[in-house]
């Protein structure tokens, strides 16, 4: 005999009561539906205070970025030579750099270029730019790490956060570099081909495979680090269902065409790699430097880069008697990355191909910059979740360590605001002075009019053709 239960009441079972039935007899009877008790009111209601939280916060965080299109252009060595190389294109005299081969790839002050060309070259655009170049890698990432890592969207949006919050992402995202745009398009690269590892068809797959190897060409252009792509590329094709069904299908001579354009690619990136500036840096270095300490010197420069994006805080902020400390973060930050690749050993991706081919290259460079981390931040973060997750580290570490990340990072947007809206105090705010007589002549806004003497020229027309 079937008992009445009301709607709500939670079974001996477990189960709880949601829907019910009505017979063809009359008789009304509330069937349970298994697995609903398993969220507890509660629970749902936590879980959904959490989503909006990181909504809040990534809402919050994408104002205060917003905000920075404010600011008049901020300038560094590499920024003037991309600014030089828009300039010259825009005038009929190619990519160069003050009359110069540059060493830099072409495709971002392609971009200046049009913008001079247009007349739409402010420094409020090329800012605005960069944030809208930023979103676009946000939301690739979190495409990403949803398609991979993670079903949690609180967890997502946390991460995309974080990201937001780290220094070298506030400092660089408000002057010219290839660094975001970089990081847009490379993670654009990287979503295409998760995508494409998880779809049936055949000819979506090819689309989509077509898309990513632009995608690749377009990141080559934007930084030579682009070649990092090239390997998840032909890992993604050749490990799919769809690349035998595919092949099957082609004749002999198509399948001829298809491997020769692929060796004429292949050469062409690997020749445009040797001809380039950075190619001949590297032979240059290694011929007249110690090996073994010129190895000795790239590790700690990596370490130390590391160690900043750990603890949110660039070196030379820091107390000297705190600079040993560094190295060491570092080591503990690559360590856990390392941890959280070794996760994913068992469902190797484009995303782990990519970031591994990444650190390599990096780990082969004799410079140091933390900011060449800029566009692989969200992946770090994400490998560092998965090792702190199968390592198991306390919670109120992970909280505490979070909160003080999140606090230097509102602090470093603080600063950043700052310079944006110092006004007729713009020139003593930012840099290190260097710039400062050249940025007072060219805003007009400095009390003293700065040293006429320590105006550099070049920085100074550049100012004026980009205002």
């Amino acid at each position: 005999m079937l008992r009445k239960i009301l709607p709500g009441q939670v079974l001996p079972n477990g189960w709880h009561v949601l829907r019910c039935m009505v017979l063809f007899s009359g008789q009304t009877r509330w069937q349970p539906v298994m697995g609903a008790s398993l969220k507890r009111p509660a629970v749902i209601i936590t879980d959904s205070v959490r989503y909006r939280s990181s909504q809040i916060l990534l809402v919050i965080l994408a104002i205060c970025f917003v905000l920075q299109v404010f600011s008049p252009l901020r300038l560094n060595n590499d920024a003037i030579t991309l600014l030089s190389m828009g300039e010259s294109a825009a005038h009929g005299g190619g990519f160069l750099n003050d009359g110069q081969k540059a060493f830099l790839p072409s495709g971002y002050p392609a971009l200046l270029a049009v913008l001079l060309k247009v007349g739409f070259a402010h420094p409020w655009v090329i800012v605005g730019l960069n944030m809208v170049f930023l979103a676009v890698g946000l939301l690739a990432a979190s495409s990403v790490l949803s398609r991979e890592f993670f079903e949690d969207r609180t967890l997502i949006l946390l991460i995309c956060s974080l990201s937001l919050l780290s220094y070298v992402v506030i400092k660089h995202s408000t002057i010219p570099l290839t660094d975001v745009p970089f990081f847009a398009v490379s993670m654009s690269c990287i979503a295409v081909m998760s995508r494409a590892r998880r779809v049936d068809s055949n000819l979506r797959f090819a689309v989509l495979a077509s898309a990513s190897g632009l995608l690749v060409v377009a990141a080559m252009a934007v930084r030579t680090i682009g070649v990092a792509l090239f390997p998840p590329l032909i890992f993604m094709i050749v490990s799919s269902p769809q690349c035998g069904s595919l092949l099957k299908g082609f004749s002999i001579r198509t399948k001829l065409i298809m491997a020769a354009v692929g060796l004429l690619v292949g050469g062409g990136a690997t020749v445009l790699l040797a001809t380039t500036n950075y190619w001949g840096f590297l032979i240059g270095v290694a011929k007249n430097a110690n090996v073994p300490g010129l190895i000795q010197q790239i590790l700690s420069d990596r370490l130390v880069e590391f160690g900043e994006l750990f603890g949110n805080f660039p070196t030379s902020k820091l107390p000297t008697k705190l600079h040993f400390m560094v190295p060491w973060m570092g080591l503990l930050l690559l360590v856990i990355v390392l941890l959280g690749l070794a996760t994913k050993r068992k469902k190797i991706g484009p995303t782990e191909v990519f970031l591994g081919c990444y650190m390599g290259i990096l780990f082969g460079w004799p410079c140091y910059d933390a900011r060449y981390w800029l566009p692989v931040i969200p992946l770090l973060i994400a490998y560092t979740v998965l090792a702190v997750k199968s390592l198991r580290f306390p919670k109120a570490v992970i909280a505490i360590y979070c909160i003080a990340y999140a606090t230097l990072g509102f602090g470093v947007i603080a600063y950043s605001s700052r310079i944006t809206f110092a006004g007729c105090k713009f020139a003593d705010r930012y840099g290190d002075g260097n710039l400062r007589a050249t940025y007072c002549a060219a805003l007009g806004a400095c009390g003293d009019c700065g040293d006429p003497n320590k105006v550099d020229a070049r920085v100074l027309r550049l100012l004026r053709e980009y205002k």
